[in-house]
């Protein structure tokens, strides 16, 4: 990896917070304040930012400029997405709109691999946490400040903090994403004997105690297995088999859904019993119906990256299988897991394409310095358990800039020599 070359590119680190505070879901509802337009500026701010700085930092002087860097270690990121940008626009009915939708994409996936070129790990921890210093604040401001419009847009959920979202599910994955960078954050502090600041635990503190009180079950659960894992890990020293992050990553999103779909049914009696229920609020009897309308002509390619939920047609065949007066036939616009709404959008091409994308980054874990394992295995058990019940994969998201990100770091492995790899400690047994 390198570092930015010069003093003059110290302006990137504060453009690169301006662009995770937008990943983040900044303004989010200050828009309902400042006017949509500000949403629309700083997202496409955002945008250009992202062009701007991987162009301008890939050479010393204007006449250098690189339009594409492209690397041969970061081959299966590049073929998935070209497969998604070719097969959505052969499909697609919106030409014009999936162009700037798949072009959006793009750009952050080589702004996710530009990351990794130019930044250590620790430097990217860094920036993550600075930006969701920013990012908490602005939530504390807006439901304090402007708590009349978090009543008006957010009625459905009177008792649950969602800060500058309208639903507790956004804001609760964003925190617990927060608390795991910094969790990773510290460990680095850790690693490499740097002091933990006050602030820095007080700053921890407050996002556990907002993740408590948005009362969002799914973000917690995305939060404590990766932490668990981690703890385990590192009680253990860091030694055993380490993890095939990509085969768990499709075991573990494909055996979900044909767990809900089969097995969790037959206990409805027990769910019914203690007051839960067994559709997941909802979620399997639409998975259901997105897997039979997809059986057609559709199945192959999808309607189009991004594409599905503006095609009339296709929403009103999904919502025909529901009673026409139900919440699911009227208001119901999210698949509410990342492999339906991918299949949906891009078909079982495109599902194969990031399938053997992940297989062929995380390959060979033992080759990876321990700190970027680390990272991964986190980031890819969070990113796995969120889309088992909501999606994950907009264009400039920071879920979607994080996947991509850990793809490309887990491309970043050591080459096989009987040289030992940097942070990773030796098997026992081995003298």
């Amino acid at each position: 990896m390198t570092a930015l070359r010069t003093q003059r590119d110290k302006w990137v680190y504060p453009a690169v917070v301006f662009i995770l505070l937008n990943s983040f879901g900044f303004p989010g509802n200050l828009t309902l304040v400042f006017g949509n337009a500000l949403g629309t500026i700083i997202e496409y701010g955002a945008f250009l930012l992202m062009i701007v700085i991987m162009l301008f930092t890939s050479a010393d002087n204007v006449m250098d400029i690189l339009v594409l860097d492209l690397k041969a270690k970061y081959t299966p990121v590049y073929l998935f997405t070209a497969v998604l940008f070719g097969t959505s626009m052969i499909v697609t009915r919106f030409s014009g709109t999936e162009l700037i939708t798949c072009v959006r994409l793009t750009v952050t996936v080589l702004f996710a691999l530009w990351a990794c070129e130019n930044f250590s790990l620790q430097e990217m921890l860094r920036l993550v946490y600075i930006t969701q210093i920013i990012f908490v604040a602005f939530n504390l401001l807006f439901v304090t400040v402007f708590r009349n419009y978090v009543y008006r847009e957010s009625a459905g959920y009177a008792n649950d903090f969602v800060g500058l979202f309208s639903a507790k599910n956004g804001i609760g994955s964003e925190l617990a994403f927060g608390i795991m960078m910094q969790l990773l954050l510290g460990r680095e502090y850790r690693r490499t004997r740097e002091k933990v600041s006050l602030s820095f635990v007080i700053v921890l503190t407050v996002q556990i105690l907002l993740l408590a009180l948005t009362h969002n079950w799914s973000s917690f659960i995305c939060l404590c297995v990766p932490v668990a894992w981690l703890m385990l890990y590192d009680r253990r020293g860091g030694n055993g088999t380490r993890l095939p992050l990509g085969i768990i990553y499709i075991a573990g999103s494909v055996g979900f859904i044909i767990v809900a779909l089969t097995v969790i049914p037959i206990f409805t009696p027990l769910f019914e019993a203690i007051g839960k229920d067994a559709t997941l609020t909802g979620r399997t009897p639409l998975w259901r119906q997105a897997l039979k309308i997809m059986r057609g002509k559709y199945l192959l390619t999808g309607y189009g990256y991004g594409m599905f939920w503006r095609n009339p047609s296709a929403v009103r065949l999904l919502h025909s299988g529901f009673d026409e007066y139900s919440f699911m036939a009227q208001q119901m616009s999210g698949a509410h897991n990342v492999l339906i709404e991918m299949l949906l959008n891009s078909g079982v091409l495109g599902i194969g394409a990031f399938f053997a994308s992940m297989l062929a980054c995380m390959k060979r874990p033992r080759e990876l310095e321990e700190k970027n394992y680390v990272f991964c295995a986190c980031y890819v058990l969070l990113f796995m358990i969120y889309g088992f019940t909501e999606r994950s994969f907009a264009t400039h998201e920071f879920l979607t800039l994080f996947i991509f990100y850990t793809m490309g770091l887990a491309c970043n492995r050591a080459a096989l020599s009987g040289r030992s790899i940097p942070g990773q400690r030796p098997r026992k047994g081995r003298k």
